[in-house]
């Protein structure tokens, strides 16, 4: 055997070596569900009450929040028709009086909080010109600081069993900016730094933090972000996207990767379809990355129509969304309680 061809047994023993250090190590941190007692923030649509669905189903004991009492309710009555054991509550992420009453009520009820999921969040789309200092503020105090305070509130208890998941759902677009969503970025960058520190701090605790970057995933979500400039024709590009199965992930897919890494007490995940690219794209070739987005920047609306002014993708109807190209992600908002 020559020098090269030891060099490759090598290479594929200490790779080999390395998957099967990875699987011992998540297998040791691997828990059910069975009666856990799960917190999931903006769990009344979208992802949030998708994975919600597939935590009941696995026997967790579920409390969930968001702004909106009446999306709220109709979450909860599905959930508990589904055999789940729910807490269902108002709380606004934005607020931390909000937030430490509905921890407080939380374990009053349940003793305490085993998983934390961190998933209440906004998307404002448009071109920068478009935006204001309150998006920005807006966006990090619900998509950053939300999760903070949520994540604070928990650690207590946490701490006193010596056991604890916590997962910030962050985005690709924490990794890498696009756009016409900056509020968006910079808040999901943020997250993305907060979340790491978090774990790299709690897990000598056995608190172990998990940071998700999904892509994009059809929930049904563009029927409410908000869109700003020429809003009929951001809704258009957004939800068209959203419902391409080559850029776009369902979120049942989505919500499996996410509750599978927190089980295994993973680090930084991508969430992602095979059939995604984007992923291995940023991570192989940032550069070339970075100038595909500056290029699709190019094609994207210009500032006017609304200016500054700010409507929901349902208020951003036109000739191309509805229409056949969005249909998946209409199916999702129906499907998840988006419309």
């Amino acid at each position: 055997m020559n020098t090269i061809s030891k060099l490759a047994l090598g290479a594929v023993g200490g790779y080999a070596a390395i998957q099967l250090s990875r699987r011992v190590i998540r297998s040791r941190r691997h828990f059910s569900w069975q009666g856990k007692r799960v917190v999931i923030t903006g769990a009344s649509r979208g992802l949030g009450l998708v994975m919600a669905r597939h935590l009941a189903d696995q026997g967790a004991r579920l409390a969930i929040c968001a702004r909106s009492r009446a999306d709220l309710e109709v979450a909860k009555s599905e959930l508990r028709h589904r055999g789940a054991e729910v807490i269902a509550a108002p709380c606004d992420v934005r607020d931390d009086t909000e937030v430490a009453a509905f921890v407080d009520g939380v374990r009053a009820r349940f003793g305490g909080v085993d998983v934390l999921f961190n998933v209440a969040g906004i998307i404002t789309a448009g071109p920068l010109d478009a935006m204001t200092m309150d998006d920005f503020e807006d966006s990090m105090q619900t998509n950053c600081w939300g999760a903070l305070r949520m994540s604070r509130h928990v650690l207590p208890s946490m701490r006193d069993q010596g056991w604890g998941r916590i997962v910030n759902v962050a985005s690709i677009g924490g990794k890498r900016a696009v756009p016409h969503m900056l509020p968006y970025a910079a808040s999901k960058f943020a997250l993305v730094g907060l979340s790491n520190g978090m774990r790299a701090e709690l897990k000598q605790e056995n608190i172990f933090v998990t940071t998700a970057c999904p892509g994009l995933m059809r929930t049904g979500s563009p029927r409410n972000a908000n869109f700003k400039g020429q809003h009929r024709a951001e809704y258009a590009w957004f939800s068209i996207g959203d419902s391409l199965p080559v850029m776009s992930m369902s979120a049942e897919t989505a919500a499996h990767q996410i509750t599978q890494a927190c089980q295994d007490g993973r680090g930084e995940v991508f969430i992602h379809s095979p059939m995604n690219v984007t992923i291995a794209l940023q991570n192989l070739f940032p550069e070339v990355t970075q100038e595909i987005l500056s290029l699709a920047a190019t094609v994207l609306p210009t500032m006017g129509g609304i200016g500054r002014d700010s409507a929901k993708g349902f208020e951003s109807e036109s000739v191309w969304s509805p229409s056949v190209l969005t249909t998946l992600t209409q199916q999702a908002a129906i499907a998840n309680n988006e419309a």
